[in-house]
């Protein structure tokens, strides 16, 4: 071969002829883009489905994927609470010799109330939420027998319209009597005084009156299921567990009042 040939084959060479074209895409990857989009657009239309409360094809997503695709509130919190429960107390006071009852007072509310749109509220925000998980947990220690006479009152009749709390020697013996853990009876009744003496303080306080009288009670509060969120429907009715009067051993001291006075002045701002 001549140099002339190779110096005329060069520029042939540099510019790639006699290479053949690029491969065209196959026909599967084309079939798999599409069903990829389609899954996307599908995944997207249901997400959306589920998520948008006023969207008319919600019911029918719903019904037809949520076997598959629903979730649970606990979702990304396997132990969340299921049951919201509000502390609430009643409180008497005696006009004359007439025993006057006030209304339900949502202790657990007012905190919560003061305390929404705070990102880092102080802990005293949640102290009776915190007390009536306290307490329920104690009052759940006890068996049946126990429970019920529990919820009935710690108050015994004097005669001539008096009336005095009942000792706790006798209510552990009365606790013994229906059957039950002792230790539970115990723990139990400690808790329980507390809250009288809470209840007798935080009533002081809100009716600006002596108190002579206090009861409580534990409001359930189940949350729709996360399907049903929406719904203005509630699913659950709330609940109450109920206890009986109990009568303080002791008036709450005036430092103490003064103390819930502050307190109650920034919950209500009265």
């Amino acid at each position: 071969m001549s140099e002339t040939t190779l110096v005329e084959d060069a520029p042939t060479a540099g510019l790639g002829e006699g290479r053949p074209p690029a491969a065209r895409p196959s026909r599967a990857a084309a079939v798999a883009a599409i069903v990829t989009l389609a899954i996307v657009a599908g995944y997207a239309f249901v997400a959306g489905s589920f998520t948008v409360p006023t969207s008319p094809t919600r019911p029918i997503v719903s019904e037809a994927f949520s076997p598959y695709f629903s979730q649970r509130w606990n979702v990304f919190a396997p132990n969340i609470m299921k049951v919201n429960r509000n502390l609430q107390i009643q409180v008497q006071w005696r006009e004359g010799d007439e025993l006057v009852r006030s209304e339900w007072v949502d202790v657990t509310d007012l905190e919560f109330t003061s305390a929404r749109g705070i990102p880092m509220p102080s802990r005293i925000s949640k102290n009776s939420f915190n007390a009536a998980q306290a307490f329920l947990t104690r009052y759940q220690a006890l068996d049946d027998a126990q429970r019920e006479r529990v919820r009935d009152t710690f108050i015994r009749g004097l005669g001539g319209g008096a009336y005095s709390p009942i000792g706790v020697d006798e209510l552990l013996e009365e606790l013994d009597e229906v059957g039950g853990s002792r230790a539970a009876a115990v723990r139990y009744l400690r808790y329980d005084y507390m809250l009288v003496r809470f209840a007798a303080a935080f009533g002081t306080a809100y009716f600006d009156r002596d108190v002579e009288r206090v009861r409580w009670r534990l409001q359930h509060d189940r949350p729709n299921d996360f399907l049903h969120r929406f719904d203005e429907e509630r699913q659950t009715e709330l609940s109450y567990t109920t206890f009986g009067w109990r009568q303080p051993g002791t008036a709450p001291t005036d430092e103490v009042v003064a103390i819930y006075d502050e307190v109650i002045e920034r919950y209500t701002g009265r």
